[in-house]
């Protein structure tokens, strides 16, 4: 059965076409940007493609000391988060899933339902308990409630995951021999990496992306994020738009690097999840 005429198939491409053409337009834009030299930014007529294309913007920003920094720490940030979010959350997600006890549905639809609480709603009591634990103006103080905070979103996906493997798995690595705890690293881990790839991605992505909590919890701009310190650079460098960019474009590599190393366990399980049932 044809889902669509030839003209239809063609209206939505050219749909899809122009949608893409948006979507890719600031960020071809921002790329050029960061290879123009000051004058050539506000040109007439505008130029897509530099008539001097320079790498001069991305070392000048590179050999600031301080955007070495900001990417470090985002870096040791996003990171200690999408491995603290990743491995509390496939533990729990394991439990929740293979496991029958009273009390589970319960505990799985409360912390699910914390999903939809804003941040703004929790900011004031979680800087609280962050200074109080003395993790102000430390990594920590971002990696620890920044993983809390996601922690569900990465529950929720390595729970439907396990759910959906077979019970004969189970039984089998039970008259191997298997105690919970090596059936849940040699035989159960292994089978949603797919799942966790996507956990990762995303946990990934909020934590390197957010700006206000690091913000809030950074007084020392030595401790500033990239997200942040792009904001400063902002202030700083004012008109210098084609040096702003550059340090735009730094900022976004790391985001597109992880999506593109992880991107193939992330389509499986996009894909997965379309086509069951």
């Amino acid at each position: 059965m044809k889902v669509f005429t030839p003209g239809g198939r063609a209206a939505v491409l050219a749909v899809l076409s122009a949608g893409a053409v948006l979507a890719l337009a600031p960020i071809v834009w921002l790329v050029s940007t960061s290879f123009k030299e000051r004058g050539d930014v506000f040109a007439v007529p505008p130029q897509l493609i530099p008539a001097a294309p320079t790498a001069a913007n991305y070392a000048y920003v590179w050999n600031q000391a301080d955007v070495q920094r900001y990417f470090v720490n985002s870096l040791i940030a996003s990171g200690g988060t999408v491995l603290l979010n990743v491995s509390v959350a496939a533990l729990l997600g394991f439990a929740l899933a293979r496991f029958a006890f009273r009390g589970r549905r319960l505990l799985f639809l409360l912390g699910i339902s914390t999903m939809v609480v804003p941040f703004p709603a929790i900011m004031l009591p979680l800087f609280v308990a962050t200074k109080e634990l003395g993790l102000t103006d430390h990594l920590l103080g971002i990696i620890l409630p920044t993983a809390a905070v996601n922690m569900w979103l990465s529950v929720y996906i390595l729970r439907e995951a396990f759910a959906g493997l077979p019970r004969e798995l189970e039984e089998a690595a039970r008259i191997d021999g298997c105690a919970p705890a090596r059936m849940f690293w040699q035989v159960m881990l292994p089978l949603v990496k797919a799942p966790l790839a996507t956990s990762a991605i995303l946990v990934f992505t909020l934590t390197w992306s957010d700006f206000l909590w690091p913000l809030i919890i950074m007084r020392d701009h030595t401790g500033f994020t990239i997200s942040v310190g792009l904001q400063y650079f902002m202030s700083t460098l004012t008109s210098n738009w084609h040096h702003i960019a550059a340090v735009a474009v730094i900022a976004s590599l790391p985001v597109v690097v992880v999506f593109l190393l992880l991107q193939r366990y992330f389509f499986t399980d996009v894909l997965s999840g379309a086509t069951k049932g």
